[in-house]
């Protein structure tokens, strides 16, 4: 992977364009698909233009792009403008065009050089994404579609980039144990915290380091103190912090679109005995669980596994919480374990090589504010393979009051 120096943006290799653009085009050709449509979406924290970002590199700090990749034929990128920006900043598409947002006017355009006006068109993200299930496209693109092109057949392909997605590289890899280390720094900013400060400082914080440290936004932080409950909030408070708040959530480290997420509880001078006990039994579980996380092994084992481990080391006083895995990469992959529900739904799926989750685990206990700690881990050959370097435990921050 080399650098553009002047824009400090990252670039992978032509090798991995090329690795990807032929998965992609294998699969288009077993569907039958003449073409495929990634949309623009900045929605999720840019979780829902993964597609694009996939095969284009370009992305970050709002940008949309609306990605055309024909089985045969030269890929097109729209940007909403200043193309020549993102023509210079990647190596991989060299037809980088001002769309304005024009969506339809700016697939009719294309379609039409390609003459693929009555081909068959699949459109990723058209519906059935993992927490966007209605699709990201607008409806009146797809509708003008079908009017602009009466003879074309469009399809839903959101299957088709997401089982291409699913295994990642070394260079993809290699990217996440990037993001997943400015992760671990945006947490270390906790140390910095004073009296007088709030959550919207600990937000200020981590942000100014995931920036600094060559990182993208958006970026998921959901990030939340209080001396009642150990979990983030998606809106943060202007309430002085106070000695005893426990700061927990969900932190993500993102470089090159790559998530590095992590969940690294802490607490402001001296933490309850009881929940310092909680986050010790987690630390415990997860440590059981990565070796089950091994190329072949079910999803359902592993949750299997998790459930063993909760009551092994909870002496039968805690429970399990979900969630505990979500597939992990440019954009919020498949599979996602939210609810007991997905487990009957994916717990055939097998791990492969290569395949990278963040592994969260919750444990509760009556009367104690449920623990959870998490980290990137990639599945292995003989297990899973953490891309972290801090040590999993609860942090002690010192802390006085004014």
């Amino acid at each position: 992977m080399s650098g553009n120096e002047q824009l400090a943006i990252p670039r992978l290799s032509l090798a991995e364009r090329d690795r990807r653009y032929a998965a992609v085009r294998a699969a288009m050709a077993r569907d039958h698909l003449d073409v495929l449509i990634c949309p623009a979406s900045t929605s999720r924290w840019e979780q829902t233009m993964a597609d694009s970002r996939y095969l284009t590199t370009i992305g970050g700090f709002g940008t949309e792009v609306l990605t055309i990749f024909p089985l045969v034929g030269e890929v097109t990128a729209y940007v909403f403008n200043r193309a020549e920006f993102w023509l210079a900043a990647q190596g991989w598409v060299s037809d980088v065009r001002d769309g304005r947002n024009l969506w339809l006017k700016n697939l009719t355009e294309r379609l039409g050089e390609l003459k693929l006006t009555a081909g068959r068109i699949g459109i990723a993200g058209l519906s059935g994404m993992t927490r966007t299930p209605d699709g990201i496209i607008p409806y009146t693109t797809v509708a003008g579609l079908k009017e602009a092109l009466p003879k074309a057949e469009i399809v839903n392909a959101t299957a088709l980039m997401s089982r291409v997605r699913e295994v990642k590289s070394a260079e993809e890899i290699e990217l996440m144990r990037r993001s997943t280390a400015i992760a671990e720094a945006m947490v270390g900013t906790l140390a910095e915290l004073k009296p007088g400060d709030t959550e919207r400082t600990i937000y200020a914080n981590m942000t100014h380091k995931l920036v600094t440290m060559g990182g993208d936004m958006p970026a998921m932080l959901i990030i939340g103190a209080s001396p009642d409950h150990a979990h983030g909030m998606f809106v943060p408070t202007m309430r002085p912090l106070a000695a005893g708040d426990m700061i927990s959530g969900e932190v993500e480290g993102r470089y090159a679109g790559y998530s590095g997420q992590i969940v690294r509880p802490a607490v402001l001078g001296t933490a309850r005995g009881d929940f310092r006990e909680l986050v010790g039994i987690t630390v415990a579980v997860f440590n059981d669980i990565l070796p089950a996380m091994k190329a072949g092994a079910s999803l359902g084992s592993v949750l299997e596994t998790y459930k063993a481990a909760v009551a092994r080391h909870g002496g039968g006083a805690c429970k399990t919480a979900y969630p505990l895995m979500h597939a992990r990469g440019l954009g919020d992959e498949y599979p996602t374990v939210l609810s007991p529900d997905d487990v009957a739904k994916h717990g055939d799926f097998k791990l492969e090589a290569g395949m990278a989750f963040v592994l969260k685990p919750r444990v509760a206990k009556k009367g104690v504010p449920t623990a959870q700690i998490g980290d990137m881990v990639v599945v292995g050959e003989n297990g899973g393979i953490r891309l972290g370097r801090d040590v999993l435990e609860l942090k002690d921050l010192p802390w006085k009051d004014a």
